[in-house]
């Protein structure tokens, strides 16, 4: 997974069909590959499943490739315990992270023989992030057999010598006779009753190929005076052929100093040497097997280097896109909000309404549709931050509240009284899965209710596993419809889809999101009995001096809890967020958690944010787009701003050189200088900037994961996304200091 989301280059391409074609050929062929591979290669989840095997390893369980996917060790291995070391053992090295060589034994299902392995074994994350691993194991039991065998005939050699003793010669040089016990006949196949024989008759066994490499061995012995040691071959009367290992030395010499007598011993070491040869023809074949090795994990590498460049490309399609499709999206919904603070007749209003609900339900389409893809291309990733429970279930309890009291449901909440107020996780992906079973939950009840209950299922050391339930007496799911409800554009049938809208994306980007804060999701639910939604998800406590809620508080939230915080929002153009949480189209209304007495109005259209500026700010406006700069200088004008303009960086760069402002609203994407690079001039003094410290509010369509901190990064010191959120836009220009 890449950390941050590279930023869109429209001059590049995009990725095209054939690229996509290469990656499967690639992929085809790593599957041809491991599947002729002698080694056994697999794929494993976190629960020791297999995700994926070859031919290998399917021979080696007796059964087929296609037949291990879904199941682990235990349904072929009729060892537990190596079942169990398997499981611990990649459990353990996919918490380290680093790949790690493993020497292990299994089972051969057919046969019941323990085959012995070396592994290498690394831990992946596939692209919703779930850990994985990947084994590739090379079968050592012939190089382990043969090395037993070897340690066991030399030992069997050392026992002979220390109990029956070895075959023991004597060798008189003068008279060429070789006197000897019954072992050194029988070695030799010869009479084991006749005691002596002349020294030809052994010379005559010796192997051709071995002839003058024993008489050297012998000469060095006799006229130097060392210790005699060799190994040959010899052949015996019945044919046989045996290895040698003949040892001895002089132990007599005439007053010449030339040898008169010899000793010594003969040991058949004919095991040990095939035992040699076995080995170093097995050296052989490891050799060969890891050059077979080598060339597949240099095909995996390669494969590895397509899909990093296939994602990056995707990456930059999607960049490309999103901005794309936003500039003339905050031109339609920002025309259609100034449109309706105009005066109007009953049907233009009407009208006017009709587009801006239809271009916010658009893009509330497309930001699930980019959110769906950036998590299939492994580009989605969580922040982790302190954050308050009651505080996020008062969000989503407020973005529901104006189609709850429309639809005339009753609303609640159940919290278990031990949670910790404080925590620490992915509060925005939580909020955006709780709040998208929420409004589903509300779209799918005509009558009766919608409860939320928060209950803790687990403790661990700094931590707990929260269940989150929401709970309706809708229209209900059978069993064979909510077993593809997580799947990507389900829905239950046509005429759900007809009637209630949506793309079908929710609850899959919501099982995917759960997934990578390591947790699960389900659905309990029956035709018209209404449904159970539920999610489970690690959290981390924040250790303050912070007081439990009393235990099972129910909180009814009244249908009127719309004020206070609904006047933030009163004027949002688009909603606030580039992935929004849920696909149903509601109009974005904001709950207080604590609720207000029923029939008190909500702020109305037009009203002022809280914390807007009183004061006129001289702002310097870059924005190449027609549209985009008419409507960012009619709002603008309407919050009483006196607004200059500019096209682009470098015209910009002169005004700023010309006269002072009280802040720069900055568009990224533009023609002759972009953004970015007019903000790093700004910052160094370039050419002749009057306030090199100005404040810069990045106003793009960038709002991809890491747009924001790419701004910040060049220098920009606040950000608000298209399509212009009016209530996010007054905030940023309230943080502008005023003289």
């Amino acid at each position: 997974m890449t950390d941050v989301m590279p930023t869109s280059d429209p001059t590049q391409p995009k990725p095209s069909a054939a690229s996509v074609g290469d990656a499967a050929a690639l992929q085809a062929l790593f599957r041809t590959v491991a599947n002729e591979s002698r080694n056994v290669i697999l794929v494993k989840d976190w629960h020791g499943r297999f995700l994926y095997g070859n031919k290998a390893l399917a021979d080696l369980y007796g059964t087929t490739p296609e037949d291990l996917i879904g199941k682990d060790d235990g349904a072929f291995n009729p060892n537990r315990e190596q079942v169990a070391f398997y499981l611990r053992n990649v459990q353990d090295i996919m918490r380290r992270g680093q790949p790690e060589v493993v020497y292990e034994d299994a089972t051969d299902a057919r046969t019941g023989e323990v085959r012995h392995y070396q592994s290498f074994k690394k831990p992946l994350r596939d692209a919703d992030g779930n850990l994985q691993i990947l084994v590739i194991a090379n079968d050592i039991t012939d190089v382990k057999n043969a090395q037993e065998r070897v340690e066991k005939s030399e030992r069997h050699l050392r026992d002979v010598q220390a109990i029956i003793g070895e075959g023991v010669w004597e060798w008189s040089v003068a008279s060429n006779r070789v006197r000897h016990n019954s072992r050194w006949a029988e070695l030799l196949g010869l009479d084991v009753a006749v005691t002596e024989h002349g020294m030809d008759v052994m010379a005559a066994m010796v192997h051709p190929d071995d002839v003058q490499s024993q008489l050297a061995a012998q000469d060095v012995c006799l006229l130097l005076g060392r210790p005699y040691s060799h190994e040959f071959r010899v052949v015996r009367p019945d044919g046989k052929e045996l290895w040698v290992l003949d040892r001895g030395d002089v132990v007599e010499r005439d007053a010449n100093g030339v040898a008169v007598r010899m000793v010594g011993s003969m040991a058949d070491i004919t095991p040990r040497k095939l035992a040699e040869q076995a080995l170093l023809d097995e050296r052989k074949r490891i050799e060969l097997l890891n050059e077979d090795m080598q060339q597949t994990l240099q095909m995996a590498r390669a494969m590895a280097r397509e899909a990093t460049e296939a994602n990056r490309a995707k990456s930059d399609f999607l960049a490309n896109m999103s901005h794309e499709i936003r500039t003339p999206m905050n031109g339609i919904l920002g025309m259609s909000h100034l449109l309706l603070e105009t005066e109007l007749s009953a049907d233009q209003r009407e009208y006017a309404q009709a587009i801006k609900a239809s271009g916010e339900g658009l893009l509330a389409i497309i930001n699930d549709i980019l959110d769906f893809s950036k998590i299939e291309a492994g580009m989605l990733e969580l922040e982790y931050v302190d954050f308050h429970l009651d505080d996020l279930l008062a969000d989503v309890s407020a973005l529901v509240n104006v189609r709850v009291r429309e639809k005339g449901l009753a609303f609640y909440r159940y919290v278990d009284g031990v949670i910790p107020t404080r925590l620490n996780g992915a509060v925005v992906r939580l909020r955006q899965v709780l709040l998208n079973l929420v409004a589903n939950a509300v779209k799918f009840t005509s009558r009766g209710s919608v409860t939320i209950t928060v209950s803790q299922v687990a403790e661990y050391p700094e931590g707990i596993c929260l269940r989150f339930e929401v709970q309706d007496t809708g229209i209900g799911i059978s069993d064979a419809d909510a077993a593809h409800l997580f799947q990507p554009f389900r829905q239950v049938d046509a005429s759900t889809s007809r009637k209630y809208g949506g793309t079908g994306l929710g609850l899959s980007i919501s099982k995917r999101l759960v997934t990578l804060m390591s947790g699960q999701i389900g659905v309990n639910s029956a035709p018209n009995r209404g449904s159970t939604f539920w999610f489970e998800v690690p959290l981390q406590v924040v250790q303050v001096a912070d007081t439990p809620l009393p235990a099972q508080v129910a909180q009814a939230v009244p249908a009127a809890d719309v004020k206070t915080v609904a006047e933030t929002v009163a004027e949002v153009v688009a909603p606030t967020s580039p992935t929004p949480a849920a696909p149903v189209q509601l109009q974005p209304t904001v709950v207080p958690a604590s609720g207000l007495p029923a029939g008190e109005a909500a702020g109305g259209v037009g009203e002022r944010a809280a914390g807007a500026p009183s004061g006129v700010l001289n702002l310097l406006l870059v924005e190449d787009n027609a549209i985009n700069l008419a409507l960012a200088k009619a709002l603008l004008g309407r919050m009483g701003h006196t607004v200059t303009v500019a096209v682009n960086g470098q015209e910009a760069l002169k005004a700023l050189a010309e006269r002072r402002f009280d802040a720069v609203l900055m568009d990224c994407q533009m023609p002759v200088m972009d953004g970015f690079e007019a903000t790093r001039c700004i910052r160094a003094g370039e050419a002749g900037v009057l306030q090199p410290g100005i404040r810069i509010i990045a106003m793009t369509a960038n709002a991809m994961v890491g747009d924001r901190e790419r701004c910040e990064a060049v220098g920009m010191d606040d950000y608000v996304a298209k399509p212009i959120n009016v209530n996010l836009l007054k905030a940023a220009l309230s943080r502008i200091p005023v003289p």
